[in-house]
């Protein structure tokens, strides 16, 4: 027997196949959504309902899920985001949304067809592992873009979106080089045949992304401040067509390439000032490099890249991750991703002391929370430390009677 809703606002029903089924009049016509559960039929019924009393009520059409987000991907994601963003947002649509939500009509669209579709991938099946928390919220930022464009076009009433749970973000244990093993692999760099393996130490005294050491060139260097200038980024991506398909493999066709862009974020093309140490080293290393760029008839001016392989172009990032290996087995050391000389630096820095509104403007991150969320572990002995110079300015134990001390101490607290 149906199940007659309260106020005559519809009607829902189960079917022979199990599933439930709620009918409500619209424009004069009979109409009818579908769900698992009552439940879902109910809320489903409940927003229907609602939106032809408010007189914003769309009428359910035939384009899908699938169609939809596609269309999304070529005419509003592939002309303003960056090409990685792009080949991201390609394959969570071709791998994820569109086999598990893709037949699904774009109206008919669910807040529990989208929570169980997040369940499934965060848990992963059998055998295999689940998507990470980072990947899930990805997909969700992407899929929520594309909803959200669905409603400026008038496809959508709503986001179904709205009210999804993700998984909580767990943190990674980061790796980090101890004291002993930085100073190895610093050493295994200086004494290397390659002279680009300095990228190496610079990269464990700046905290640089790969992409962004292999994509520096001499003209970023201010000889006056000491500094150097991140303006651009290195990095091997798949090919997109003018359709935004990826290229496929063929016979005689490359479906990479490398790409020189802009950093990632405005905050990560900054200005790393850098010690006195290492701006001589860098000095050192680009004579040497132009002394040897000299004896292969190559020029190595201000538009030449710093860590350039021997015919003067950009390394791949892969090739540099091959040096980086090499020069990590000269030093005794494996397990260890080029990354972690990221994670190094600032781990160093903030046992040295340093602000981390600093230490997040060197590193190019957006906000101060982000570099703390990162790298909090390093910070207890820093706030212990911190805390003992609030010992001068503690006058309760001095007698105020006593005018040369109290004198004394006040003098202290003024520097």
């Amino acid at each position: 027997m149906g199940k007659k809703k309260a106020n005559g606002e519809g009607s829902i029903s189960k079917r022979a196949d199990g599933r439930y089924m709620g009918r409500y009049t619209a424009n004069g016509k009979r109409k009818a959504v579908y769900g698992a559960t009552h439940e879902e039929v109910r809320l489903k019924l409940n927003e229907i309902l609602n939106d032809i009393a408010k007189g914003v009520y769309i009428e359910p059409g035939k384009e899908t899920v699938s169609s939809w987000l596609r269309d999304w991907l070529v005419t509003y994601a592939l002309p303003t985001v960056k090409q990685s963003t792009y080949i991201s947002y390609e394959g969570y649509v071709r791998n994820h949304l569109i086999p598990e939500l893709g037949d699904t009509k774009l109206t008919a669209l669910s807040k529990e067809q989208i929570q169980r579709f997040f369940n499934k991938k965060g848990a992963g099946r059998k055998g295999k592992k689940g998507l990470s928390p980072k990947t899930l919220k990805n997909i969700y930022n992407m899929f929520n873009s594309a909803l959200d464009q669905a409603i400026i076009n008038n496809k959508l009433a709503r986001s179904p979106l709205l009210g999804v749970k993700l998984p909580k973000v767990v943190k990674k244990e980061i790796r980090v080089l101890e004291p002993a093993e930085q100073i190895s692999l610093q050493n295994a760099a200086e004494s290397s045949p390659e002279l680009q393996a300095f990228g190496i130490i610079f990269t464990l005294s700046t905290g640089v992304r790969l992409g962004e050491l292999i994509g520096f060139q001499r003209g970023d260097l201010n000889h006056k401040r000491h500094s150097i200038k991140v303006r651009r980024t290195v990095g091997r991506l798949q090919k997109v067509d003018e359709e935004g398909n990826l290229i496929k493999k063929a016979d005689g066709v490359k479906t990479t390439e490398i790409v020189i862009r802009t950093p990632k974020s405005i905050t990560s093309q900054r200005e790393i000032p850098l010690f006195d140490e290492l701006w001589d080293g860098l000095l050192a290393y680009c004579s040497k490099m132009e002394e040897m760029m000299d004896a292969l008839g190559i020029e190595y001016g201000n538009n030449s890249f710093l860590f350039c392989n021997g015919m003067g172009n950009p390394y791949d990032p892969r090739v540099y991750e091959d040096l980086f290996k090499r020069t990590l087995k000269s030093a005794g050391l494996d397990n260890i991703n080029f990354h972690a000389l990221r994670h190094t630096f600032a781990t160093r820095a903030l046992e040295a002391g340093m602000d981390i509104k600093v230490l997040s403007s060197i590193l190019g991150h957006a906000q101060a929370s982000t570099t703390l969320n990162l790298y909090g572990h390093a910070l207890p002995d820093h706030k212990k430390n911190s805390m003992d110079k609030m010992s001068d300015y503690y006058i309760g134990s001095v007698d105020t009677n006593d005018k040369d001390k109290y004198d004394e101490k006040i003098i202290q607290i003024a520097g």
